[in-house]
C-alpha cells in the first residue's frame, strides 16, 4: 500500500521529461506579439517616409511654376512700374498665397548668403570678387528649397574665387 501511495504522489518519470521538453507557450506568445508590434511600428514608419517622399516630389514639380510667376511679376514691375494694374496685384496676391500654403506644408526657402555649403547650395560658377572672401556666395542664381528639413532643390549660386 505504501508503494501505491508513492506512485500517486510523485508523477511518473515520463511526465517530468515531457514537461521539460514542451515549449513554453506563454513565452512564445509574448515573443510573437512583440515581433508583431515591432512590425507594425516599422510599417507605420515606412508609410510615413513614403508619404513624405511623395509629397516632396510633388512639391518639387510645382516649384518651377512658383519661380516663373515670381520672375514674371518682377519683370513686369521693372519694365512698366506705372502699369501695375489690378491684374498684376491679383497675380502678386496669388503668389503670396501660394508661398503661404507651401510654408504651411513645411517648405522653406534656403538662405543663399554667407559661406558656401554644399549640402544646401550648388555652385554653378566661380567669379572674381574683391568684396567677397574666397568661398563666400556672391550671387544667388536660383532659389533652393527644403521640405521638412530635407533639401528638395539646392540653391544655385555663384561663389567667390
Amino acid at each position: 500500500m505504501e508503494k501505491m501511495d508513492e506512485k500517486l504522489q510523485s508523477p511518473p518519470e515520463d511526465t517530468k521529461a515531457q514537461t521539460q521538453s514542451d515549449p513554453d507557450y506563454k513565452e512564445l506568445f509574448l515573443r510573437a506579439n512583440a515581433d508583431l508590434q515591432n512590425f507594425k511600428r516599422r510599417m507605420e514608419r515606412e508609410r510615413m517616409d513614403w508619404t513624405q517622399l511623395i509629397q516632396a516630389e510633388t512639391i518639387e514639380k510645382f516649384l518651377p511654376l512658383v519661380e516663373d510667376l515670381q520672375r514674371a511679376l518682377e519683370a513686369s514691375t521693372k519694365s512698366a512700374p506705372e502699369a501695375s494694374g489690378a491684374w498684376l496685384e491679383g497675380f502678386a496676391l496669388i503668389l503670396k498665397n501660394l508661398k503661404k500654403k507651401l510654408s504651411e506644408l513645411g517648405v522653406e526657402e534656403i538662405v543663399a548668403t554667407g559661406t558656401f555649403n554644399p549640402e544646401l547650395h550648388e555652385a554653378l560658377m566661380q567669379v572674381d570678387s574683391p568684396t567677397h572672401i574666397s568661398g563666400n556666395i556672391v550671387q544667388q542664381l536660383e532659389k533652393g528649397y527644403t521640405y521638412k528639413g530635407k533639401v528638395i532643390k539646392h540653391a544655385r549660386v555663384s561663389v567667390a574665387k
